[in-house]
C-alpha cells in the first residue's frame, strides 16, 4: 500500500495574504498563509487561524504570524510524520513546503484524520467487493465440483490434477486422460511452450505408441493450434476439413473431424494449449465442453504462473543470498560470510584445541593506480590480485575481500604459527610481480598483518582488529612485508586513534600554531626567507611532533583542511611583515594529498587564489615547497596547476631533494626555482666524501640549470664553511636559528632590517 503523503491532505480553505494587511472577521474554518512582499512568491511568514484573529482583533497579519514559530513539513512527508511533528510542536496545522522551500499549502490534523477515514472506507469497500468476487468465484468452483462429482471416474482424476499447483508430467498425463474420458473424445493433448515458442511439455492420449512413432515429431503449434496460441483464443470447430488452417497438423496424425482447442493463458501470457478431437459418439463439441476445458486450462495456467513465480523468487533469493555473502567484483566471500567462517573456525579450533591465523592484507599504493589509471583498471587489478592470493592458499583456507583493497585470509588447523608467515611471504612475492593490464605494467606490493588464535585473541573482533593493527605496523615498517601481532602494537594503535580523534578538533580548539625558521643568504648572511613549520600544542597531550601527527593527517585526509589553514595563517603573517616594511617571502610545505583531485577536480588552484585574495599577500611573497613524490604523481594535471600558479608570480622549491626520484626530466618540465638539499646529506658533509660529492653535484647541477640551492640542517660552522666554499646560495638550520614563533621571528626581522626600510608604527 502506497504511503499517504501530506500533499494529498491539504486543508481546503487557505487564503494567501500579505503581512501588512488588516484581517477582517473570517469564517471559523479559514486559515491564512501570511507572506512578505508578494503572495505568489514572497517569503512565507507563517499561518494565522480565525481563532488568532478573534483573540487579537487589533493586530495585523504580521503581528499574528510572528506570534508563534513557523512550523513546516516537506510535501513528500507521510501523514504519520506530520502527526508526530504536530504532537512534538503542539500544533494542529503545519505549512507544506516543496523541494524549493516554497509554501504550497496547509495540512491539519483534521484533514489527515478525514483522509485516513475516507481511505479506510474506500479500502473497506474494495475489500468487500473483492470478497464478493471471491465468494462468487468460489461458488462457481463449488458448482463445477458438484457437477464433476456426479460424473464418472474421470472427473475424480481431473479434480486430482486441479488440486496440484505444479505442472509435473504425470499430472498433465492424468489431466488429459481425465478430460478425454469426461468429454468422450478420441484424441487429446496438452502442450506448454517457452518464451521462444518451443515446446517444453507435450502429453497426449488416444494415440498409440506406434502412431506416435509414425508422427515422428512433436506438433509445431502451427495452423489451427497456432491460432490458439498466437491469438489467445479458443476454437470450437465441427469439421476441420473445411478449415484451411488444418494443414498445421503432422501428416501421420490420426484423422480428425471435430476440434476443441483452448489456450492455457494468464493475464494475456500464453503458456500453451489443450486440444481434444472427435467425440466417440460422433457429436460435435458444445459450449459446455468448451467451458469445462477452459476451467481446467485456467487451473493449469494458475499452477504454471505459480510455478514460474516460485522459480523466479528462488532465483532472486539465490542472487540476494549471493550478494549478501560474496563480493560482486572478485567473487570472493565478503565481510558477512568471512565473519561467519571465522566464528565456525573459532568453534572448531576450540573443540580440537588447535590454532589458526587470520591474515589482513592491504595492497600498497593501490590508490595511486585508481587515481592515475582509473577505477576500471583498478578493478581489474583487484581481481588479478585476489586470484594471485587464492593461488597461494590451501583448499580449506578462506580468502575474503572486506572492501577497497583490503583482503583477509583464514588459515585453519595450523600446527606451527610460523606457517602463517610462510604463506604471507608467498602472497607478498606473488603480489610484487608486475601486473600487465592493457598496455600498462603496474607495480604494487602488499602489507600483511597476522593474528593467531588463541594466542592473540579468542574471539572474532579482537582477532580481526589485531591483524589489522599488525598490517599497519607492516606498512610503517616500509610496506611489502608481513608482521605478527605483538601486544605493544595495540598500545601504539590506541595512541594512533587518540591522536586522530584529537587532531580532528585541533583547528577549532586553536591548538595548531606556526613556527618559522629563517633561510640565510650565504654570501651576506642576511635573512632571505622564512620556512613555515606546523606545530601542534594539544591541551591534553602537550606538544606533539610533526612526524607523529602529519602522517595521520595524510592518511585521514585532514591534511586538506589543515593545509589550507597553514597557507592562510602563513600568508597573513607574511602580509603583516610586508606592511611593516619587513617584507620577506614565506615558504609553505605542500602535501601530495593537497594536489590530488577531489571529487574528480583539482581544487588546489582555487584554494591558493582564495587565500591570496583574503590575505592580500602579493603572490611573489609566497613560495610553495613540493616533494619529489608530488612531481611523479598526476604529472599532467599537477604541471598545469603549477604553471598557472607560476604565471601568477608564486615561487616553487623542491624539498628534501636527493631522497626520492630525483628525475632530471621532471626538473626540466616543472617550474622550479629552488632545490632544497636534504639535511641527511648535510650532516656529515665535512667528513663523508660521498655526502660531499652528492651535495657538490646537486649544487653544480642547480647552478647550471639556473636554480637556487638551499641547504637544510646546517648546525655547525664546518658545515657552513663547506657550503660557503661551494658557493651555495642559502642555508637553513640550528647554526643560525631553531624554528621560532611568529613574535620571535618578527623581532629577529626587525633587528636585521635597516632602519630606513621600516615603516613607522601608527
Amino acid at each position: 500500500m502506497t504511503p499517504l503523503l501530506v500533499e494529498y491532505c491539504q486543508y481546503p480553505t487557505v487564503i494567501r495574504v500579505l503581512e501588512e494587511e488588516w484581517p477582517t472577521p473570517p469564517p471559523p474554518e479559514t486559515i491564512f498563509a501570511v507572506f512578505a512582499d508578494s503572495i505568489e512568491n514572497g517569503r512565507f511568514c507563517g499561518l494565522v487561524s480565525a481563532y488568532d484573529i478573534l483573540s487579537h482583533p487589533n493586530w495585523i497579519f504580521a503581528d499574528l504570524a510572528e506570534h508563534r514559530p513557523v512550523f513546516t513539513i516537506d510535501q513528500g512527508s507521510s501523514v504519520y510524520e506530520a502527526l508526530a511533528k504536530m504532537d512534538t510542536c503542539g500544533q494542529e496545522a503545519l505549512a507544506i513546503i516543496d523541494e524549493n522551500k516554497q509554501f504550497i499549502g496547509v495540512v491539519t490534523r483534521i484533514c489527515i484524520l478525514q483522509t485516513l477515514l475516507e481511505r479506510e472506507q474506500s479500502q473497506t469497500k474494495e475489500t468487500t467487493n473483492l470478497r464478493a468476487l471471491e465468494q462468487l468465484e468460489y461458488k462457481k468452483i463449488l458448482e463445477w465440483s458438484e457437477r464433476l462429482s456426479t460424473l464418472h471416474e474421470a472427473s475424480k482424476s481431473l479434480l486430482g490434477v486441479l488440486a496440484h499447483n505444479c505442472v509435473e508430467k504425470d499430472l498433465l498425463q492424468t489431466g488429459i486422460e481425465a478430460l478425454q474420458k469426461l468429454l468422450q473424445a478420441s484424441y487429446g493433448a496438452i502442450a506448454f511452450i517457452d518464451n521462444e515458442n518451443n515446446l517444453t511439455h507435450f502429453v497426449h492420449t488416444g494415440i498409440s505408441p506406434e502412431q506416435a512413432e509414425l508422427i515422428g515429431r512433436l506438433p509445431e503449434g502451427k495452423g489451427l493450434l497456432g491460432v490458439v496460441i498466437d491469438k489467445d483464443v479458443s476454437l470450437l470447430i465441427d469439421d476441420i476439413s473445411k478449415d484451411p488452417r488444418s494443414v498445421g497438423f503432422p501428416p501421420n496424425h490420426p484423422p480428425m473431424k471435430s476440434l476443441l482447442a483452448v489456450p492455457i493463458s494468464y493475464l494475456n501470457n500464453v503458456f500453451g494449449r489443450i486440444y481434444l478431437s472427435d467425440k466417440l459418439n460422433g457429436e460435435p463439441f458444445n459450449s459446455d465442453d468448451e467451458t469445462l476445458v477452459k476451467s481446467f486450462a485456467r487451473s493449469l495456467s494458475l499452477a504454471l504462473e505459480n510455478s514460474r513465480e516460485m522459480d523466479e523468487i528462488r532465483k532472486k533469493q539465490e542472487h540476494l543470498d549471493y550478494l549478501a555473502h560474496f563480493d560482486t567484483l572478485t567473487g570472493l566471500p565478503n565481510r558477512t560470510l568471512f565473519t561467519d567462517r571465522v566464528k565456525q573456525t573459532i568453534a572448531r579450533s576450540h573443540r580440537k584445541k588447535q590454532q589458526f591465523a587470520i591474515l589482513f592484507i592491504d595492497l600498497d599504493n593501490f590508490k595511486l593506480v585508481n587515481d592515475n589509471l582509473g577505477h576500471s583498471q583498478g578493478d581489474v587489478l583487484l581481481k588479478e590480485a585476489a586470484s594471485r592470493i587464492a593461488c597461494n592458499l590451501r583448499e580449506n583456507d578462506t580468502i575474503a575481500r572486506l572492501g577497497g583493497d583490503e583482503f583477509t585470509v583464514i588459515l585453519p588447523d595450523l600446527t606451527d604459527s610460523q606457517d602463517a608467515g610462510i604463506v604471507s611471504e608467498k602472497i607478498i612475492r606473488a603480489i610484487v610481480e608486475p601486473f600487465k593490464i592493457d598496455s600498462h605494467e603496474i607495480h604494487i606490493s602488499a602489507s600483511v598483518g597476522i593474528a593467531v588464535y588463541p594466542k592473540d585473541a579468542n574471539s572474532l573482533e579482537p582477532l580481526l582488529a589485531n591483524a589489522d593493527i599488525a598490517m599497519y605496523h607492516a606498512k610503517n615498517m616500509g610496506k611489502n612485508n608481513y608482521q605478527f601481532f605483538a601486544r605493544d602494537m595495540n598500545a601504539a594503535a590506541q595512541m594512533h586513534l587518540k591522536l586522530e580523534r584529537h587532531l580532528r578538533k585541533a583547528i577549532e580548539k586553536n591548538e595548531l600554531l606556526l613556527h618559522f625558521q629563517p633561510q640565510i643568504d650565504v654570501a651576506t648572511q642576511k635573512i632571505v626567507g622564512m620556512e613555515t613549520l606546523l606545530r601542534w600544542q594539544s591541551k591534553e597531550m602537550g606538544l606533539i611532533e610533526p612526524n607523529r601527527f602529519i602522517p595521520i593527517a595524510e592518511e585521514t585526509g585532514l591534511i586538506i583542511s589543515i593545509g589550507e589553514w597553514v597557507l592562510y595563517k602563513a600568508c597573513m603573517q607574511a602580509k603583516l611583515w610586508h606592511e611593516a616594511g619587513l617584507g620577506i617571502p614565506v615558504a609553505v610545505n605542500l602535501s601530495p594529498r593537497q594536489l590530488q583531485p577531489q571529487g574528480g577536480i583539482n581544487q588546489f588552484f582555487e584554494i591558493i587564489c582564495r587565500v591570496l585574495e583574503k590575505t592580500g599577500l602579493p603572490p611573489h611573497m609566497l613560495e610553495l615547497e613540493i616533494t619529489e613524490s608530488i612531481m611523479m604523481q598526476h604529472v599532467d594535471s599537477n604541471l598545469d596547476i603549477l604553471n598557472r600558479l607560476k604565471n601568477m608570480g608564486l615561487q616553487f622549491s623542491v624539498d628534501d631533494f636527493g631522497t626520492g626520484y630525483s628525475s632530471l626530466s621532471y626538473l626540466k618540465r616543472l617550474p622550479i626555482d629552488t632545490l632544497k638539499i636534504d639535511k641527511s646529506f648535510i650532516r656529515d658533509i665535512h667528513i663523508d666524501a660521498n655526502d660531499a660529492a652528492i651535495v657538490t653535484a646537486i649544487t653544480v647541477m642547480a647552478q647550471q640549470l639556473g636554480l637556487n640551492v638551499v641547504a637544510e640542517g646546517v648546525e655547525t660552522s664546518s658545515q657552513f664553511e663547506f657550503l660557503q666554499n661551494l658557493y651555495c646560495q642559502s642555508v637553513q638550520g640550528y647554526f643560525f636559528s631553531r624554528p621560532i614563533d611568529a613574535e620571535s621571528a618578527t623581532i629577529m626581522l626587525e633587528q636585521a632590517a635597516p632602519r630606513r626600510s621600516r615603516k613607522k608604527k601608527k
